[in-house]
């Protein structure tokens, strides 16, 4: 089976601040991301007001089984909470990774 990258572009609510939400993202990863079937690896980036989530996931089930669970989470609602404004969401094969 393929990898998949989840990527996910979105920009925060006008009343959160990089540091807010950064430690919201260190939580939510900790307690639900890193926990997760299939859970490959993350990255997160930002330029201008636009952030990019990029998980890789083992396979397609994978990815999309933690997402539909992330709502029962309370560190996922939470992270999710601070997001005003998704601007993409994207689910690919991975074709190749380099190191």
């Amino acid at each position: 089976m393929t990898n998949v990258v989840m990527l996910i572009s979105f920009k925060l609510r006008n009343d959160v601040t990089s540091g807010e939400f950064l430690r919201a993202s260190d939580k939510i990863q900790e307690d639900y991301l890193a926990k997760c079937k299939g859970y490959i690896s993350r990255t997160l980036y930002v330029i201008d007001d636009v952030w990019t989530d990029m998980l890789i996931w083992e396979t397609i089930d994978d990815a999309e089984s933690a997402m539909m669970a992330s709502h029962e989470n309370a560190s996922a609602v939470e992270f999710s909470s601070f997001i005003a404004e998704i601007t993409q969401d994207v689910l690919v094969p991975l074709e190749r990774r380099y190191s």
